[in-house]
């Protein structure tokens, strides 16, 4: 990371962008900040990771979101309707931290090692996900989730072979959800790499 950038104390929690206040919100922002809270903020309290400080400013993705309401109502009916689709929880999981070790996303690794562990992965798994090793141990379905993953990521196409694995896993509705996923994560990445986004009291 560039030597410019500001210490991580609750002032620069934002990274590159300043993190943004109620008060400061305008009506539409308002509307964003409040769909944020019940379910991003929740989801992220009951997985183990931060979305908000104390004081309510988003961190992570979200404050960044705050800037484009118009944009982060439609990015976030699309992730809600990845996150309501038929994924197993752990491939789901392996998905995003395969993208995020990719870009060294650092708040994306944070967020989603803690929800990995939710969804039933080892510390071994992770730890292997987020130094971008291939894990030992994973079950067919998240095996095949980090592959395709993998693949779109580093060579942006998946070799017939595994295309084959892939469908016949997931079937032609849930490969479409897994690639959504990852483009849902690909997005995310860029937003917190281009800002800078650390992890929240690092």
């Amino acid at each position: 990371m560039a030597s410019n950038t500001p210490k991580n104390d609750e002032h620069s929690a934002g990274g590159r962008l300043r993190l943004l206040a109620r008060a400061e919100l305008d009506a539409e922002q308002v509307k964003i900040s409040d769909r944020l809270t019940l379910t991003r903020v929740a989801r992220g309290r009951q997985a183990g990771y931060r979305t908000a400080l104390d004081d309510g400013r988003f961190v992570g993705p979200f404050n960044a979101l705050l800037r484009a309401p118009d944009i982060a109502e439609r990015q976030l009916d699309w992730a809600e309707a990845i996150s309501a689709a038929d994924l197993h929880p752990a491939a789901r999981e392996v998905a995003i931290l395969t993208v995020a070790a990719q870009w060294r996303a650092e708040y994306v690794l944070y967020a989603h090692s803690a929800a990995a562990r939710g969804a039933g992965l080892s510390d071994d798994a992770i730890d292997d996900l987020v130094a971008a090793r291939t894990p030992a141990g994973l079950d067919r379905t998240a095996r095949l989730a980090h592959a395709v993953a993998l693949a779109l990521v580093q060579d942006h196409d998946i070799p017939d072979d595994l295309y084959g694995d892939f469908l016949s896993e997931y079937g032609e509705t849930g490969a479409v959800v897994l690639i959504s996923l990852i483009g849902q994560y690909l997005a995310t990445c860029a937003v917190t790499t281009c800002f800078r986004v650390p992890v929240p009291g690092a």
